[in-house]
């Protein structure tokens, strides 16, 4: 009576499965096995697999795997039996294939009429759903070398996504991203729909539709920068959390305002409250008039006015002083001052220079804000896409060692979103205009909000995937894992 064979198992990363001594010897060999992977012997204690007296030599390469074929069982079939794989102490026989000599693996190994399902994770065979062995019922295990297979949808799908990361940032990633939105009609219509009405329901129905854009802008970057393109920009309202689909994106759309239009807004709020104040204060020509009838004639000049035996030279610097302090001589002086400024461009230049150094320089300080606000901005979106933190939204530190990290493809990512922007302005401009004899009394314009909140929906869906899509090419650079 044979004994039984030695059950083993192993841990790696793969899951845990069972087999003899002998296949894992083998598997040590083909490197499917480490040092660090754990093993243990029927019902013993898990060990590090290096540490294990009988697996030593297989780790040095010393010891040679057993030939696991035996003698052929049929002389005109070429079919072999051989053991490998033990589950549950039953050996499991299965049928062995000559290798073909092809590196296709658009067809099964065995069955070329039949698709993949499974690729050897070691030779890279493709086989379908029935040539695998399964061990527990569900692990496959390459008939070929015994090695575990992995799903060949996943495979193909991280191979397409690992062609897509290193092809590069262009054009075809903004075509790309201008059909994102088409591939998923059906949220796209549904979406538009729900932020098209809400922008009729007043001043809480917009903000409401606001919170929705940017959950859906934010949940588009935060998938693509993954590479998960094939996800619909929705986000999962099976399980609604009021938190995480409402408040959040509230919250980063507020960062995202105050990081980016924060500043101009301020500066044009000073501006108007600047102007209030100053215009309730008195003005500097008003202090003047009134310095001017605060000097008047003096006592002296009184007295030689009084005196009817005055020095005539007295008399008349004493009548000037009087004629002076009348409202009529003011006015007049004021006036020929004015005149005389007008015709000197030498003196207009001085009474007009302290407020010509102050309009430029807030003229020159807006145009920086507002550049600074359209430029920012997509990266502001990016922030909050791919972080989800309001700390990290409002820190422009954060956006700007991105901007560094990404370099060149942030310059592009922001020239497609400022193409797609000019585009969205011409078509609601063109709306607005098509759609003007639709406007009614005290209501205004319902079809023209409707259709351009559709169409705002769509554009902002666009500048999404173009951010995630300059992430995802950066992934390496910015530490983002896509596997």
């Amino acid at each position: 009576m044979s004994a039984q064979p030695e059950v083993w198992r192993v841990s790696t990363v793969e899951g845990i499965f069972e087999t003899d001594l002998e296949t894992l010897r083998q598997w040590i060999l083909e490197g499917c096995v480490l040092p660090t992977d754990k093993v243990s012997k029927g019902n013993l204690s898990w060990i590090d697999a290096g540490r294990v007296p009988k697996l030593k030599g297989a780790f040095n390469g010393e010891a040679t795997p057993p030939e696991p074929i035996e003698k052929p069982l049929d002389p005109f079939n070429q079919t072999i039996a051989k053991t490998t794989v033990s589950s549950n102490n039953a050996t499991l026989p299965t049928p062995w294939v000559e290798p073909k000599s092809t590196s296709s693996t658009n067809a099964c190994h065995n069955h070329p009429q039949s698709a993949p399902a499974y690729v050897c994770r070691m030779c890279g065979a493709a086989f379908c759903k029935e040539c695998p062995r399964f061990v527990s019922g569900k692990v496959p295990i390459c008939p070929l070398c015994g090695d575990l297979c992995r799903e060949y949808g996943a495979i193909i799908e991280k191979t397409a996504r690992t062609e897509l990361q290193v092809s590069g940032f262009g054009m075809e990633d903004f075509v790309r991203a201008i059909r994102y939105p088409l591939q998923h009609k059906a949220a796209l219509l549904c979406g538009a729909l729900i932020y098209g009405f809400l922008l009729l329901a007043g001043f809480r129905g917009t903000i409401l539709a606001w919170m929705i854009m940017f959950g859906c802008i934010s949940h588009v970057i935060s998938q693509v920068a993954w590479g998960r393109l094939n996800r619909s920009f929705m986000p999962d309202f099976s399980a609604f959390s009021f938190w995480d689909d409402l408040l959040v994106p509230c919250f980063l759309g507020v960062g995202i305002m105050i990081v980016s239009w924060g500043p101009m807004i301020i500066l044009v709020l000073a501006l108007v409250f600047g102007v209030v104040s100053r215009g309730s204060e008195p003005s500097s020509f008003h202090g003047e008039d009134q310095v001017t009838q605060a000097k008047g004639p003096s006592s002296e000049d009184l007295d030689v006015l009084l005196d009817p035996n005055a020095d005539p030279a007295k008399l008349e610097a004493a009548n000037k002083k009087l004629n002076e302090t009348r409202p009529g001589a003011q006015i007049a002086s004021a006036a020929k001052e004015s005149q005389d400024e007008e015709g000197d461009p030498a003196g207009m230049f001085r009474m007009l220079r302290p407020y010509l150094g102050t309009g430029i320089f807030l003229a020159v300080l807006f145009l920086i804000l507002i550049a600074w606000a359209l430029f920012y901005y997509p990266m502001a979106l990016t922030v909050a896409g791919y972080t989800q933190s309001f700390g990290s939204v409002i820190n422009p530190l954060v956006g700007l060692d991105t901007i560094r990290r990404m370099g060149a493809t942030y310059f592009k990512a922001f020239a497609m979103v400022m193409a797609v922007l000019i585009v969205s302005t011409v078509v609601g401009i063109v709306v607005s205009i098509v759609t003007s004899p639709l406007t009614l009394p005290f209501i205004g314009n319902l079809a023209a909000h409707f259709i351009n909140g559709t169409f705002t929906f769509y554009f902002n869906l666009v500048i999404a995937c173009i951010l995630g899509l300059s992430l995802f090419k950066c992934a390496d650079r910015l530490g983002i894992n896509v596997d």
